[in-house]
Protein backbone atom coordinates (compact mmCIF):
# COMPACT_ATOMS: atom_id res chain seq x y z
CA UNK A 1 0.00 0.00 0.00
CA UNK A 2 2.50 2.06 0.84
CA UNK A 3 4.25 1.64 -3.14
CA UNK A 4 0.61 2.33 -4.22
CA UNK A 5 0.70 5.08 -1.89
CA UNK A 6 4.25 6.83 -3.32
CA UNK A 7 3.37 5.67 -6.81
CA UNK A 8 0.11 8.00 -6.68
CA UNK A 9 2.35 10.37 -4.98
CA UNK A 10 4.59 10.65 -8.19
CA UNK A 11 1.56 10.46 -10.23
CA UNK A 12 0.40 13.63 -9.15
CA UNK A 13 4.18 15.25 -8.72
CA UNK A 14 4.13 13.98 -12.06
CA UNK A 15 1.01 15.38 -13.07
CA UNK A 16 1.53 18.59 -11.50
CA UNK A 17 5.24 19.05 -13.22
CA UNK A 18 3.11 18.75 -16.84
CA UNK A 19 0.75 20.90 -16.17
CA UNK A 20 4.12 23.87 -14.99
CA UNK A 21 5.00 22.48 -18.14
CA UNK A 22 2.12 22.96 -20.10
CA UNK A 23 1.64 26.40 -18.38
CA UNK A 24 5.23 27.40 -19.13
CA UNK A 25 4.69 26.16 -23.10
CA UNK A 26 2.17 28.30 -23.24
CA UNK A 27 3.74 31.23 -21.90
CA UNK A 28 6.50 30.76 -24.07
CA UNK A 29 4.23 30.57 -27.32
CA UNK A 30 2.34 33.80 -25.71
CA UNK A 31 5.68 35.45 -25.68
CA UNK A 32 6.60 34.66 -28.85
CA UNK A 33 3.40 35.98 -30.52
CA UNK A 34 3.99 39.50 -28.54
CA UNK A 35 7.72 39.53 -29.74
CA UNK A 36 6.50 38.79 -33.64
CA UNK A 37 3.29 41.43 -32.53
CA UNK A 38 5.77 44.02 -31.62
CA UNK A 39 8.46 43.32 -34.40
CA UNK A 40 5.41 43.86 -36.44
CA UNK A 41 4.37 47.03 -34.87
CA UNK A 42 7.71 48.54 -35.13
CA UNK A 43 8.05 47.70 -38.62
CA UNK A 44 4.72 49.58 -39.44
CA UNK A 45 6.00 52.64 -37.55
CA UNK A 46 8.74 52.24 -39.63
CA UNK A 47 6.97 52.48 -42.78
CA UNK A 48 4.37 55.15 -41.62
CA UNK A 49 7.44 57.31 -40.24
CA UNK A 50 9.05 56.78 -43.59
CA UNK A 51 5.85 57.37 -45.21
CA UNK A 52 4.83 61.20 -43.28
CA UNK A 53 8.83 62.20 -44.33
CA UNK A 54 7.84 61.72 -48.15
CA UNK A 55 4.40 62.98 -47.33
CA UNK A 56 5.99 66.32 -45.33
CA UNK A 57 8.22 66.84 -48.21
CA UNK A 58 6.07 66.43 -50.75
CA UNK A 59 3.68 68.98 -49.43
CA UNK A 60 6.44 71.50 -49.09
CA UNK A 61 7.41 71.20 -52.27
CA UNK A 62 3.69 71.72 -53.28
CA UNK A 63 3.64 74.71 -51.19
CA UNK A 64 6.85 76.41 -52.89
CA UNK A 65 5.37 75.50 -56.70
CA UNK A 66 1.91 77.09 -55.31
CA UNK A 67 3.58 80.08 -54.48
CA UNK A 68 6.20 80.27 -57.19
CA UNK A 69 3.26 79.39 -59.89
CA UNK A 70 1.21 82.06 -57.82
CA UNK A 71 3.84 84.69 -58.74
CA UNK A 72 3.76 83.78 -62.36
CA UNK A 73 0.57 84.19 -63.04
CA UNK A 74 0.73 87.83 -61.27
CA UNK A 75 3.02 88.37 -63.33
CA UNK A 76 1.44 87.18 -66.62
CA UNK A 77 -1.72 89.44 -65.94
CA UNK A 78 0.73 92.34 -65.42
CA UNK A 79 2.49 91.88 -68.98
CA UNK A 80 -0.19 93.95 -70.70
CA UNK A 81 0.23 96.67 -68.88
CA UNK A 82 3.71 96.87 -70.04
CA UNK A 83 3.00 96.57 -73.46
CA UNK A 84 0.53 99.50 -73.29
CA UNK A 85 3.15 101.69 -71.37
CA UNK A 86 5.46 100.52 -74.43
CA UNK A 87 2.49 101.60 -76.99
CA UNK A 88 2.15 104.64 -75.29
CA UNK A 89 5.99 105.56 -75.28
CA UNK A 90 6.43 105.02 -78.96
CA UNK A 91 2.71 107.04 -79.54
CA UNK A 92 4.63 110.12 -77.30
CA UNK A 93 7.80 109.22 -79.67
CA UNK A 94 6.20 109.70 -82.76
CA UNK A 95 3.50 111.88 -82.15
CA UNK A 96 3.30 115.46 -80.68
CA UNK A 97 -0.61 114.86 -79.30
CA UNK A 98 -0.07 115.65 -75.50
CA UNK A 99 -3.95 114.90 -74.76
CA UNK A 100 -3.93 111.19 -76.84
CA UNK A 101 -0.26 110.64 -74.65
CA UNK A 102 -2.57 111.32 -71.62
CA UNK A 103 -5.82 109.69 -72.29
CA UNK A 104 -3.59 106.34 -72.85
CA UNK A 105 -2.09 106.98 -69.85
CA UNK A 106 -5.35 107.63 -67.60
CA UNK A 107 -6.69 104.32 -69.75
CA UNK A 108 -3.47 102.25 -68.75
CA UNK A 109 -4.13 103.33 -64.67
CA UNK A 110 -7.72 102.38 -64.76
CA UNK A 111 -6.71 99.01 -66.31
CA UNK A 112 -4.26 98.91 -63.91
CA UNK A 113 -6.23 99.61 -60.59
CA UNK A 114 -8.95 97.32 -61.81
CA UNK A 115 -6.52 94.57 -62.37
CA UNK A 116 -5.33 95.46 -58.41
CA UNK A 117 -8.85 95.42 -56.83
CA UNK A 118 -9.26 91.86 -58.72
CA UNK A 119 -6.13 90.65 -56.95
CA UNK A 120 -7.29 92.09 -53.48
CA UNK A 121 -5.08 95.16 -53.18
CA UNK A 122 -6.96 97.96 -52.37
CA UNK A 123 -5.93 101.81 -51.69
CA UNK A 124 -6.77 102.76 -47.79
CA UNK A 125 -8.85 105.90 -47.37
CA UNK A 126 -8.14 109.59 -46.48
CA UNK A 127 -10.32 111.90 -47.86
CA UNK A 128 -12.00 113.46 -44.97
CA UNK A 129 -10.19 110.98 -42.15
CA UNK A 130 -9.18 111.25 -39.01
CA UNK A 131 -5.28 109.59 -38.52
CA UNK A 132 -6.03 106.16 -37.86
CA UNK A 133 -1.72 105.17 -37.06
CA UNK A 134 -2.34 101.70 -38.30
CA UNK A 135 -3.58 102.89 -41.62
CA UNK A 136 -1.84 106.16 -41.70
CA UNK A 137 1.85 107.54 -41.17
CA UNK A 138 2.06 111.18 -40.38
CA UNK A 139 4.85 112.35 -42.52
CA UNK A 140 4.24 116.44 -41.63
CA UNK A 141 1.64 118.42 -39.69
CA UNK A 142 0.13 121.99 -40.13
CA UNK A 143 -1.64 124.43 -37.64
CA UNK A 144 -4.98 125.10 -38.84
CA UNK A 145 -7.98 126.42 -36.99
CA UNK A 146 -10.47 125.01 -39.79
CA UNK A 147 -9.74 121.55 -39.08
CA UNK A 148 -9.61 119.43 -35.89
CA UNK A 149 -6.24 117.60 -34.70
CA UNK A 150 -5.28 114.79 -36.41
CA UNK A 151 -7.71 115.52 -39.84
CA UNK A 152 -5.86 114.23 -42.85
CA UNK A 153 -5.09 117.12 -44.79
CA UNK A 154 -3.25 115.58 -47.35
CA UNK A 155 -2.08 112.63 -49.06
CA UNK A 156 1.33 112.42 -49.67
CA UNK A 157 1.60 108.81 -51.11
CA UNK A 158 -1.45 106.43 -51.29
CA UNK A 159 -1.37 103.21 -48.97
CA UNK A 160 -2.80 99.71 -49.71
CA UNK A 161 -4.88 97.38 -48.36
CA UNK A 162 -4.16 93.43 -49.45
CA UNK A 163 -6.86 91.03 -48.35
CA UNK A 164 -7.73 93.49 -45.32
CA UNK A 165 -3.87 93.68 -44.82
CA UNK A 166 -2.07 96.89 -44.48
CA UNK A 167 0.55 96.33 -46.68
CA UNK A 168 1.69 99.70 -47.19
CA UNK A 169 0.80 102.86 -44.93
CA UNK A 170 -0.78 106.17 -46.69
CA UNK A 171 2.02 108.91 -46.13
CA UNK A 172 -0.15 111.83 -44.76
CA UNK A 173 -0.13 115.63 -43.81
CA UNK A 174 -2.35 116.06 -40.60
CA UNK A 175 -3.62 118.93 -39.13
CA UNK A 176 -2.46 120.72 -35.06
CA UNK A 177 -5.35 122.54 -34.23
CA UNK A 178 -4.30 125.93 -33.96
CA UNK A 179 -5.56 127.75 -30.86
CA UNK A 180 -6.70 131.30 -32.06
CA UNK A 181 -6.04 134.18 -30.46
CA UNK A 182 -9.24 134.60 -28.41
CA UNK A 183 -8.06 131.34 -26.76
CA UNK A 184 -4.90 131.95 -25.25
CA UNK A 185 -6.85 135.40 -23.17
Amino acid sequence: MNQEKNNEEKSQEQLALEQKLNELALLQESLAEQKKKATEYYDQLLRLKAEFENYRRRVEKEKLDLVKFGQEDVLLKMLPFIDNVDRALKAAREHDNHKTILEGLVMIEKEFKQFLKQEGVEPIKTQKEKLDPSLHHVVSQEESVDHEDDEILEEIQKGYNFKGKVIRPSLVKVAKKKKSTNDSN
